[in-house]
């Protein structure tokens, strides 16, 4: 499994990049149009790589934001979603617009993503809701602590989410009170 190329992009289009190694191989890696705004030709980059493997090809998807790449595989791995779908999803919204759609239910920034529809908007954050999405690069360790903490106190993921955003405190027992408050 490859989980990451460094090399000098030879090649640059829109949406991929060829990336010659050292050792004079070079390989064709898929990237969104954010990392391609990131990349020039001639550049010596590495690119941390999302390889899938199917019957007719085997295909590499280039990253240089870990939190793009996390946001990728979170995408290929729900029904429906495929490479492609993931890849326009990354090239249309950063992690953070995603993440932040995704937790507050808000169908109208994914449905801005072409080929992502009504349902395919709703499915996605009806599937991604309830995955541990906040455990983002986005959110520090203490808001993670307190999402988690809150949550199990029976407090809406939303809620929580809106509320923590509003709180200054810089430890997560400091973070819980304080959103406590704030929620009653």
């Amino acid at each position: 499994m490859i989980k990451a190329i460094e090399g000098i992009i030879s090649k640059k289009e829109p949406a991929f990049v060829i990336l010659k190694t050292a050792s004079g191989v070079s390989y064709g890696v898929f990237v969104s149009l954010f990392c391609a705004a990131r990349l020039e030709k001639g550049q010596n980059i590495e690119l941390n790589i999302t390889q899938i493997i199917r019957e007719d090809a085997n295909l590499l998807y280039g990253f240089i934001d870990v939190a793009e790449q996390k946001m990728f595989e979170m995408l290929i791995k729900l029904s429906g979603i495929g490479a492609a779908t993931a890849m326009a999803v990354c090239s249309s919204l950063s992690s953070q617009s995603f993440s932040s759609a995704v937790i507050n239910g808000d169908a109208t920034t994914l449905q801005k993503v072409p080929g992502i529809g009504v349902k395919t908007a709703r499915r996605i954050i009806a599937e991604l809701s309830d995955a541990k999405l906040i455990t983002d690069v986005s959110v520090n360790e203490h808001q993670n602590e307190a999402m988690m903490a809150l949550e199990s106190l029976g407090f809406k993921r939303e809620k929580i989410y809106k509320i923590l955003s509003e709180c200054n405190s810089n430890n997560t027992a400091d973070l819980i009170k304080e959103a406590l408050k704030k929620l009653s």
